[in-house]
């Protein structure tokens, strides 16, 4: 309204109106051309970038991540299971140890029994603490207990018994308990009448009196020791012998 007053009034300022107006450009598109809108656009400086948007699927849904199912896990654990088991039936079975043979029983070495000559170690009738007793050995017999006792001389000896010759003088009639019989060492020794337990218990018997009068080292261990081993050879080759003919 104040330019067609100003028109009417004066006809300078009728042609400056009639003149075309001038195409102001707009101040927003200013601002978007000008430095400042690019530092608005690039941010300051430290400032994290925002996350990228999650991409998008064809029907604009957002795509989530899978959680880990159960069941999928036990199934890949069988499978492996199953895969080792394949695995091992390829391979081929190890080789079959025989089973160990058994064990032959030792046989027993055969032993007899055999007094040795230029012995007389059993003579020694006192043989000290170390061996049972008169009363002990003849506790149920009380008649060969004073026969024994009255054969004990002063130096411990059977007074029957020779020294220089090493015999006995009344070999033939010796008394019972003199005799190195099965069913002598049974009644007073009670050892069982059996020929290989008798064989053992005579020869342990007299190896022990031997050290006892002789010592261990004594030469009449040695050759008792000797007698022992080739009785026993014959022995054993007389039994070898009989079980060939019953065979």
């Amino acid at each position: 309204m104040l330019l067609l007053r100003a028109a009417r009034a004066s006809p300078a300022m009728a042609a400056v109106v009639r003149c075309k107006p001038t195409r102001l450009t707009p101040i927003a598109g200013l601002s978007s051309s000008s430095g400042g809108g690019r530092r608005k656009k690039a941010g300051r400086r430290g400032e994290a970038k925002p996350p990228p948007p999650p991409p998008q699927l064809r029907g604009g849904e957002t795509k989530k991540k899978k959680k880990p199912d159960a069941r999928t896990a036990a199934e890949a654990a069988q499978g492996l299971q199953r895969h080792h088991e394949v695995e091992r039936r390829k391979k081929p079975p190890p080789p079959l140890t025989p089973p160990p043979p058994p064990k032959q029983e030792k046989a027993k070495r055969v032993v007899r029994w055999k007094c040795a000559a230029g012995c007389g170690a059993c003579c020694k009738l006192d043989k000290g603490p170390d061996f049972p007793s008169p009363e002990e050995i003849f506790a149920e017999h009380p008649e060969d207990l004073k026969l024994y006792k009255s054969m004990i001389g002063a130096d411990g000896w059977c007074i029957n018994y020779d020294k220089s010759t090493r015999t006995c003088n009344i070999y033939e009639e010796r008394p019972v308990f003199c005799r190195v019989e099965p069913k002598v060492f049974e009644e007073y020794f009670g050892v069982p009448s059996r020929p290989s337990t008798f064989d053992r218990e005579a020869c342990s018997a007299c190896v022990d009196t031997i050290k006892m009068v002789y010592g261990e080292e004594s030469a009449e261990l040695t050759n008792f020791k000797r007698a022992i081993r080739e009785e026993s050879k014959k022995h054993e080759a007389s039994l070898n012998q009989d079980k060939l003919l019953d065979t």
